[in-house]
């Protein structure tokens, strides 16, 4: 009598490495502000969602905390283990506030073509950088409450880079390896100042003039993104802007190397990349959002007062 044939065992499918995404949060009983992970299978977070409080990988990651952990926020991030007693709570049970807490907001003025074009303004041949403050960082469907007496506020939906790592002089192929991640924003600009100053650290600089998030989508180092990622502006409902990361005068890496010759680059920092054609005059009683098309970042929503 024969051997009975034996059963292959089945080859395991393999299980995609879950997509982890960085924010803060607060209890709605208290101020304190703690950084959350969460993890999804590559959509955006969602109220359901889990969110488990960890140690902040960008301050860890800054070469002034010392220590022998590695001073990259998204290897930190990755090896992050829940806080014992921290927060451990659906995303809708708390209160969103700014993802992190950026050292610096470098931008990028006039990085789309037809922006500046739109604006009266010729091409740039570098980048075109300017800063904001820290305390223009707003949380997601946080309102902002426009400064009155100007004739023109504008929405500038954008893509944001999120250092991870210390970069200085760094060259054009290896910028990318300081990325920890991306999220998006919204560059409220002021036109009025804008014009008059010349310099736009006032028409930028307002508290709640740059609103982020909801949260950071960690992304590996080191790997661009795709060309045709668009990111979209709307208000009310109302697409008003949409352009592709490919057409962007000078992309990512391109952008981290002109910063890093003259600046460190550090963990927790934030660039803004610029903004698509179509930038919109905003008034109070309306709302803002800003997406990603083909790369989920989530919504940033912010109501105008």
């Amino acid at each position: 009598m024969a051997a009975p044939t034996p059963t292959p065992t089945p080859t395991p499918t393999p299980t995609a490495a879950p997509t982890m995404w960085i924010g803060r949060v607060s209890r709605p009983s208290e101020d304190r502000q703690r950084t959350v992970l969460v993890r999804t299978d590559g959509r955006a977070p969602q109220p359901d969602d889990l969110v488990e409080e960890i140690a902040d990988p960008f301050a860890a990651a800054l070469p002034s905390a010392g220590g022998d952990a590695p001073s990259d926020a998204l290897v930190l991030a990755q090896q992050a283990s829940p806080i014992a007693g921290g927060v451990r709570a659906p995303i809708g049970e708390l209160i969103l506030r700014p993802p992190l807490r950026p050292g610096k907001i470098i931008c990028v003025g006039r990085n789309y073509a037809a922006h500046a074009r739109e604006m009266g303004n010729e091409v740039p041949t570098e980048p075109l950088l300017f800063f904001k403050p820290s305390s223009a960082a707003l949380a997601a469907g946080a309102p902002i409450d426009l400064p009155r007496g100007y004739e023109r506020i504008d929405m500038e939906a954008e893509l944001v880079v999120v250092i991870g790592r210390a970069g200085y002089r760094l060259a054009r192929e290896q910028a990318l390896d300081v990325v920890a991640g991306y999220t998006i924003g919204n560059d409220v600009s002021c036109r009025d100042l804008q014009k008059k100053d010349g310099q736009w650290t006032r028409a930028k600089g307002f508290d709640g003039f740059a609103p982020l998030g909801p949260f950071v989508r960690l992304h590996p180092s080191g790997a661009p993104l795709a060309e045709d990622v668009r990111i979209r502006g709307s208000v009310d409902g109302t697409i008003r802007q949409e352009g592709r990361v490919g057409d962007m005068i000078f992309d990512v890496a391109a952008i981290l190397a002109y910063v890093s010759a003259c600046m460190t680059l550090e963990p927790g920092d934030l660039v803004f990349t610029g903004t698509p054609d179509g930038v919109w005059p905003l008034h109070p009683g309306e709302t803002t959002t800003v997406t990603a098309v083909g790369f989920d970042l989530g919504e940033l929503s912010t109501p105008l007062r």
